[in-house]
């Protein structure tokens, strides 16, 4: 039941790819490195920031623990504080409204949160 609720929160393009993703006025398109939000393309992001940012939304709401953004986004689990610093950097260069979104979960990682 749970997990019908959380596929109508999500809708993919019209070729069923999984990479495009629509959380209520955001869109993030893998492929194309894109991030819209209200309309508005937000393109200053770093590829790695772009990664990172796509795997919080993609994974939402679930905490991602930095080895696991580490793995899936570097490729490697054995660099400390380099997830802090980009999780940082991309907040700094989101809207407000959306970087709040993106929360730290104390001992245990970050998450993409949308109340809905």
């Amino acid at each position: 039941m749970w997990v019908n609720a959380l596929l109508r929160r999500v809708e993919f393009d019209k070729e069923g790819s999984s990479n495009k993703i629509i959380v209520g006025n955001l869109i993030v398109e893998k492929e194309s490195m894109l991030v819209k939000y209200k309309g508005m393309v937000i393109n200053n992001l770093t590829e790695r920031e772009f990664l990172v940012f796509y795997a919080l939304v993609e994974h939402r709401p679930n905490i991602l623990s930095r080895k696991f953004i580490l793995s899936k986004v570097w490729n490697t689990i054995a660099v400390d504080h380099l997830v802090d610093t980009h999780i940082y950097n991309l907040k700094k260069k989101l809207p407000q409204e959306l970087a709040d979104k993106i929360q730290s979960v104390p001992g245990k990682g970050f998450r993409f949160f949308v109340s809905e």
